[in-house]
């Protein structure tokens, strides 16, 4: 009994396709088709729909297939094959996911501890593109202005500023904490950060679990307040000072260029080492880790779930 209702909808379902496609084409192409054939079309369509109104399903079986016949023979060259179709549907999606991609939203893997805690090794992120403003795809050029500007604290994703002079790191995307904004001066003293002078406030918070490091060191972990943007950072205790590198202390970060450090500050290689990153080599703003495996390099070693769409702050 199941089998006849199930093939009675499907006989309905296909003569009603068939008439909608139809009526497409006819409305679509009115100029284009010979009045006799359009009364032939329009003759099949009101008897199948007679006999789908009387629910008369061998009728409408029947004078389906005549009409797809009919539309094969006169309709074919107006009408898109399965395989253009097809084509056709696989283009929107690509270029729908191109869009989402370049403007919206962008994946991101991490792939090193420079960010602990915040940000662990094997955390898959998204980045929003708009933040900061809309850029032309594949360059450096911005249409369209951002919805903010970028602030202390923010975490970014950019292009390593150095790919000329380091061709392996050119295009290759790195992530960090903005702490410096055009027009600042930075210094570190004994670990502590200091911004146009100020002392950036540091609460020690506990020891940090080294498990998430893949390494036996020993780490502090801490609360840093930059101007009412707090955050987790996290100190070598066995080392008396950070390393500076040498663009510390720097006096003053020019108009479009921003000062980044990684959370992990004795274990990141950024503006201390190589530098300023200029605006137009920043992507976006990290939104959220969407997944996270606890080890990368064994896909069998467990999910982080409590880290699945958390905010990255």
């Amino acid at each position: 009994m199941f089998n006849i209702f199930s093939q009675e909808k499907r006989i309905k379902s296909s003569a009603k396709q068939t008439i909608s496609s139809i009526k497409m084409v006819l409305r679509n192409k009115d100029g284009l088709i010979d009045p006799s054939v359009k009364n032939i079309f329009d003759e099949k369509i009101a008897a199948i729909e007679n006999s789908l109104e009387s629910n008369n399903i061998e009728d409408t079986a029947k004078l389906g297939e005549e009409l797809k016949g009919l539309e094969t023979e006169h309709l074919s060259k107006f009408t898109k094959s399965k395989l253009r179709q097809n084509l056709e549907s696989l283009f929107i999606a690509l270029a729908l996911a191109l869009f989402v991609r370049e403007f919206i939203i962008q994946p991101f893997k991490i792939p090193s501890g420079s960010m602990i805690p915040n940000l662990l090794v094997g955390d898959h992120l998204l980045v929003t593109k708009f933040m900061y403003g809309t850029k032309i795809p594949f360059t450096n050029i911005q249409i369209l202005p951002g919805i903010k500007d970028i602030e202390y604290g923010d975490v970014v994703v950019f292009i390593y500023p150095n790919g000329d002079r380091e061709p392996s790191k050119k295009g290759v995307h790195y992530i960090k904490r903005v702490v410096g904004l055009p027009g600042d001066s930075i210094n570190i003293k004994n670990k502590n950060l200091y911004i146009n002078g100020k002392l950036i406030p540091l609460e020690y918070i506990s020891s940090y679990d080294s498990a998430n490091l893949f390494t036996s060191a020993y780490v502090d972990e801490y609360e840093e307040d930059i101007f009412g943007n707090t955050h987790k950072v996290m100190y070598h205790n066995a080392k008396k000072a950070t390393d500076k590198g040498k663009f510390i202390p720097f006096n003053k970060i020019p108009d479009k260029h921003y000062f980044v450090m990684g959370d992990n500050r004795d274990n990141s290689k950024d503006s201390r080492y190589w530098g300023l990153v200029p605006f137009e080599n920043i992507s976006g703003k990290a939104l959220l880790t969407h997944w996270s495996w606890v080890n990368p390099t064994k896909l069998r070693s467990g999910v982080r779930w409590k880290r699945i769409f958390k905010l990255i702050n």
